[in-house]
């Protein structure tokens, strides 16, 4: 049986998924984070999404602090929810069906319990500390892919170029030939699930946020996967550069990336 707070994590992803799916695919209003670059965007949908999943926790958990991609940490508890309202605004905006609402509840800097869900394909990932994960209610595992040879490769590029982006690319090229095929979607968290899943089996990316990896590296884990941060140390959700993968192969993609 899921926990009240998995059930709160789930209901706060679909109800800002509904506010997500009625901008999608029209006009929006785009505003850029950083000055000078066109790439970190934020649109209305992302500030409401954030405003709906922080209404439907607070009204069960009014003393839980929230830490969100638009509007930052608030409140002072042990028990923190991380948000991401619209993880892939980049393809959200463009109308590419691949972003969700990602939340996770963190109890002093470990997830206890999060979902991602892409309200376009109606895809539900949840997971609990020590209870396995699911898509849909359906368990879900990591690939049994025990060669990098026959595997499938995820990553990402951070938003700003320079050293992050060149480690990522020298990355790339050392893995490239010894892999089926890399692809880069452009969503953490829906990447994260798609290891857990089972369809790709090995995910790295530089520089990522607590509400980037949150729900998503829980949920990887619970389906059986590793994680590590890129140079194989502990993962914690502010480690920042992180390798995800089914356990089999990690060591060998681990050894092909640029340490940080």
């Amino acid at each position: 049986m899921k926990s009240q707070e998995l059930l709160l994590a789930e209901n706060a992803c679909v109800a800002a998924g509904k506010i997500a799916m009625g901008h999608f695919r029209e006009a929006l209003e785009i505003k850029f984070k950083d000055a000078g670059s066109l790439r970190n965007m934020v649109t209305r949908a992302d500030v409401e999404c954030e405003r709906k999943i922080k209404e439907v926790i607070s009204k069960e958990f009014p003393a839980h602090s929230f830490l969100g991609e638009e509007e930052g940490r608030h409140g002072n508890s042990d028990f923190v929810w991380v948000i991401d309202p619209i993880d892939g605004t980049t393809n959200f905006v463009h109308g590419l069906d691949y972003f969700a609402q990602s939340v996770a509840l963190v109890h002093k800097g470990v997830p206890v319990c999060g979902a991602v869900y892409n309200p376009a394909r109606k895809m539900m990932f949840s997971a609990e500390k020590g209870k396995g994960a699911f898509l849909n209610k359906k368990k879900i595992s990591v690939s049994k892919v025990d060669s990098i040879e026959k595997s499938l490769l995820l990553s990402g590029f951070p938003y700003e170029g320079g050293v992050f982006e060149e480690k990522t690319l020298k990355s790339m090229a050392s893995l490239r030939g010894k892999c089926q095929d890399l692809r880069r979607f452009g969503s953490a968290s829906l990447d994260f699930c798609a290891v857990a899943e089972g369809i790709c089996d090995a995910y790295f990316e530089y520089v990522l946020q607590p509400w980037d990896v949150a729900a998503g590296m829980l949920i990887a884990a619970e389906a059986g996967g590793k994680v590590t941060d890129i140079n194989g140390g502990e993962e914690l959700i502010g480690s920042k550069h992180f390798l995800v993968s089914n356990g089999l192969i990690h060591g060998v993609v681990l050894e092909k990336l640029e340490r940080v």
